[in-house]
């Protein structure tokens, strides 16, 4: 019962040429047979249906309930009926008006000139076989002329069904129409049917002659007009009038921009910048009374909250305007942009709100880096102790008692720098001056069962060290990593040495005789964390960092089999 009560036009895209082909031959045929006679109204009727289906502004495949089917009929039969010349010439005049919007919507110049020739014989037909015939009471029609067209236009027909038919954009564009197009033609050719009609009755001359006048003066007025539109002078003209009004529409987007610019000069907070610039939209914002927004788990409203609503969603931004009536497609335009251009603000202070929140989670990160580190030194410290603890049982040798006294203050020191680093995240504090052999001697005491030899090239005794705490964590990594290669290559040494040259900062170098770091890890040590088994990278990732908060440089100048050198020395 549902497909018996429904009726359906469906007729494929690749039809749709022929289908217009007999739109256009039934409706030549009545021209022939005239509207008067009764197979002229009854070709008409079938002209009708068959525009039905070719039709391109319901979808071809969209069922019409019976009811619908039935009006769609009864509209078609009273003009039938009552056919004349003068419903010929309006309902002639509005298939050019469908066609003309059709013209320039195919790329392909095949199925344009398919187009173009159709509607060269519709309004061929308006103006020297409808026109005159409707006019005929009042002016004699020129029969020579209209023989011709009536005989001969049927050429046109075999011309366009001989033309390439490019399918494939056939059916892409098929359905479309250039509403504004179609309405120029239709109107164009309104002016030239009753310009002719009133030059006809006016000057009492003949309708070839109004014609041809009517076409001159419209041909002169679109000249005129197209000068005036782009006068390409120097100086803008009626074009870019039209185009600043369908941009401005009332809406001064120049005042939002600066109005957006000072309340984020004056607010820090996203969400509170957001519910200021909210507020302002109905006083900024023809037609709109109120609205509310939500952004990022927080939500609110301004102004009134009764009328037409319209949301916008301009990348996770949700924005509802609140309207005395429901917006143009134009104002609707206008209204997206305001909101696109608020959302890219508030976005903007929402990103700089989450980098300063990473940046402070980075520091907190990089802070509880170091300070593994200097506690997993701590625990390497210890663990010496404990076994050397071991080693003495149950009496305290002297030995033991000497190793005792020089960790303890050591260890006690650097706990007490590493709390410094936990209250104090991100800064590196400056250390006193410390002499460099002091700080050697420490950090060989600290490494005396570690293969590496410790020297001073140059003059010791003038030789200070005033980042003595960076030293100590750039030469404790660089020796602990040397231990875990020492650990998979068996007879690695190691040299660690303070350069003390005249006139020069002092610098620190440890270099081992191992295998070279393969190139890929050297490539991204020092400048990222490099994931390893063995810690490698990590360490030396928050000493270079540490270092350029301090103004000097950790770097591989050197790495290769035999060879393989680390430098901390002042920044360039």
């Amino acid at each position: 019962m549902a497909i018996a009560d429904r009726i359906s036009f469906s007729p494929t895209p690749a039809h749709h040429r022929w289908i217009f082909l007999l739109v256009l031959a039934t409706l030549h045929l009545v021209f022939v047979l005239g509207p008067a006679s009764l197979v002229g109204r009854w070709l008409f009727l079938s002209h009708v249906g068959l525009f039905l289906l070719w039709q391109p502004f319901v979808q071809p495949k969209r069922r019409l309930p019976l009811a619908a089917a039935l009006l769609v009929v009864a509209l078609a039969a009273i003009p039938a009926y009552l056919l004349h010349w003068g419903i010929l010439l309006m309902w002639t005049m509005l298939l050019c008006g469908v066609v003309g919007g059709k013209v320039f919507v195919f790329p392909d110049r095949w199925e344009r000139l398919f187009h173009l020739a159709a509607l060269g014989y519709l309004v061929t037909a308006c103006l020297v076989l409808i026109l005159p015939a409707a006019l005929q009471p009042v002016r004699p029609t020129e029969p020579l002329l209209a023989g011709l067209v009536l005989y001969l236009a049927p050429l046109i027909f075999v011309f366009m069904a001989i033309l390439p038919a490019p399918f494939a954009a056939a059916d892409e564009r098929a359905e479309i129409v250039d509403f504004v197009y179609g309405v120029f033609v239709f109107l164009l050719l309104g002016v030239l049917v009753l310009g002719s009609l009133a030059y006809t009755l006016l000057f009492r001359a003949g309708l070839i002659e109004a014609q041809l006048a009517t076409l001159a003066v419209v041909a002169g007025v679109l000249l005129l007009l197209g000068l005036i539109w782009n006068p390409r002078a120097g100086f803008a003209g009626l074009g870019a009038a039209v185009a600043q009004h369908v941009m401005s529409l009332g809406l001064p987007v120049e005042e939002w921009l600066q109005s957006l610019a000072a309340l984020s000069r004056r607010e820090e907070d996203p969400r509170r910048f957001l519910a200021l610039a909210c507020a302002e939209l109905p006083v900024r914002l023809p037609g709109v009374q109120g609205g509310r927004w939500c952004a990022h788990g927080a939500a609110g409203s301004f102004g009134q909250q009764e009328g037409c609503r319209t949301e916008f969603e301009p990348d996770g931004l949700e924005i509802e305007l609140v309207t005395r009536q429901e917006p143009s497609p134009a104002l609707r335009w206008h209204y997206d942009l305001v909101v696109r251009l608020l959302a890219e603000f508030y976005f903007g202070k929402w990103r700089a709100q989450e980098l300063k929140r990473l940046s402070y989670v980075e520091a907190i990160h990089e802070t509880g880096a170091r300070l593994t580190h200097d506690v997993k030194n701590l625990l390497q410290s210890l663990d010496t102790l404990c076994a050397a603890a071991n080693e003495t049982g149950t009496t305290v040798s002297p030995r033991f008692g000497e190793l005792l006294r020089r960790q303890l203050p050591e260890i006690s020191a650097r706990l007490r720098q590493t709390l410094d680093k936990l209250v104090r995240p991100g800064r590196v504090g400056a250390s006193a001056l410390q002499s460099a052999q002091e700080w050697l001697a420490g950090i060989e005491r600290r490494f005396a069962g570690v293969e590496c030899r410790f020297e001073i090239p140059g003059d010791a005794e003038r030789c200070q060290i005033a980042e003595a705490q960076l030293f100590t964590s750039v030469a404790e990594n660089l020796l602990q990593n040397i231990a875990v290669k020492r650990s998979r290559e068996t007879q690695v040494h190691a040299t660690l040495s303070l350069h003390c040259a005249a006139g020069e900062a002092i610098s620190l170098e440890v270099v081992d005789d191992g295998s070279a770091i393969p190139t890929e890890l050297a490539e991204r040590l020092l400048r990222q964390h490099v994931p390893s088994q063995t810690g490698l990278g990590i360490g030396l990732y928050q000493c270079a960092r540490q270092a350029a908060a301090a103004g000097w440089q950790l770097a591989l100048v050197e790495n290769r089999p035999g060879a393989v050198r680390f430098r901390l020395s002042r920044a360039p």
